[in-house]
């Protein structure tokens, strides 16, 4: 286990879980492959929009295989669990989550893309916050609220080239919130980074999982304050 402490590792998640023994980690924050609906079939956000543009990805427009929530739950000290979803995955994991403390938060994006077409704007994202009985929430009135209002932050995908990167600010608040200092924070599809880098940032210990060789790179090099375009800052968050 402490192999993997402070560490981001290329692997499978829905293998590599297998390997964390059982209740060992004491949050997991995680953004998974979106599922959306486009044309009338659903797609995974991740996959389309860089697939797309770069095709490397794999297709993995079918979302997440919502079997690894009872790993996750297996390899918790008590069920404290942050997901980013689609609104498509909302009922899905609400209801996995209906037998604990279960919350919706949202990001607010202040500039959402124009829309044309007969839609509403795309301008919330959603978690699903799970806690068991018996897992603190930490006092600070800042810490606490459920939403968060920003623009969208173009500056980071441009930095780090991941399309769902979330804000580093909104991460660390929620860590802040429930989690304790050295707390090892799991995050089995960790994308560019970013609760890795949160967990640096305020004290918590992480572990980083993520299948796509591209973006070990960019977490980890984000980590080590290096962007995509192999610049380095003392300020890079």
């Amino acid at each position: 286990m402490e192999k993997y402490i402070n560490k981001i590792i290329r692997a499978d998640s829905y293998d590599f879980i297998k390997s964390i023994p059982d209740k060992s980690i004491d949050c997991i924050y995680t953004d998974i492959p979106y599922l959306y609906v486009n044309g009338g079939v659903g797609h995974s956000e991740l996959c389309v929009r860089t697939a797309r543009k770069k095709k490397e990805l794999e297709d993995i427009s079918k979302g997440i295989d919502y079997s690894i929530l009872e790993e996750f739950k297996r390899v918790l000290k008590k069920v404290n669990i942050f997901i980013w979803c689609s609104k498509m995955q909302l009922l899905d994991i609400m209801k996995w989550g209906g037998g604990y403390n279960t919350d919706l938060l949202v990001w607010c994006k202040t500039n959402p893309t124009p829309q044309t077409n007969n839609i509403w704007l795309p301008d919330l994202e959603y978690c699903v916050y799970m806690r068991e009985f018996g897992v603190p929430l930490n006092d600070g009135y800042e810490l606490k609220s459920k939403w968060y209002c920003s623009p969208a932050n173009k500056s980071d995908k441009d930095l780090f080239e991941h399309p769902t990167i979330k804000p580093l600010q909104l991460v660390e608040r929620h860590l802040l919130h429930a989690t304790q200092p050295n707390d090892i924070v799991a995050d089995f599809f960790v994308g560019s980074g970013t609760t890795a880098v949160a967990c640096k940032e305020i004290g918590r210990r992480y572990i980083g999982v993520e299948i796509e060789e591209k973006w070990v790179k960019v977490a980890n090099d984000r980590l080590n304050g290096i962007d995509q375009n192999g610049q380095i800052s003392l300020f890079l968050r």
